[in-house]
């Protein structure tokens, strides 16, 4: 069964994208730091305002979670395995493949990028917990500063 599109929604995960996608421009990097001191009003409002955005989405993958988990709930426990199986089916493969491409480029940049923000070499409790989506759950340090949500996404 395939939910409508809700062109409202859609709307709010585009706004919320976007505004996500400016605050990581204006509080990471260099980038950061030059466009900060060519519009310092916009990219101190966006640094300070921007991340609010994700609030948005965790209520939205909320309520799209409950509207598609509810006809499950009314079913027995095999139908809720087989609704939760294909969710995380429907997250975790683009995460993963993410996810290693992200560790690969680490690995390349490593030796010459000494910065907080290029990831260690994952262990593989860091990359089961991930696969998963439990590494948060499990106390397990993030491989990359975004993988938190996909994870929640998962366990709303």
């Amino acid at each position: 069964m395939s939910n409508p599109r809700q062109p409202a929604i859609d709307a709010l995960k585009v706004v919320a994208s976007q505004l996500i996608v400016l605050h990581h421009l204006a509080a990471y990097g260099p980038v950061a730091e030059t466009m900060y001191g060519t519009a310092p009003g916009p990219m101190g409002w966006l640094y300070d305002y921007g991340r609010m955005a994700v609030q948005v989405f965790l209520v939205l993958g909320g309520y799209l979670a409950a509207q598609s988990l509810m006809p499950a709930m009314a079913g027995d426990a095999a139908v809720l395995w087989r609704t939760l199986w294909r969710r995380y089916l429907r997250l975790a493969p683009p995460f993963l493949v993410a996810l290693l491409l992200a560790l690969g480029a680490a690995a390349v940049v490593r030796p010459w990028l000494a910065d907080d923000f290029v990831p260690g070499t994952p262990t593989l409790q860091q990359l089961l917990a991930h696969a998963m989506l439990l590494h948060e759950v499990l106390g397990v340090e993030a491989l990359s500063a975004g993988v938190w949500y996909v994870a929640i996404d998962f366990q709303l």
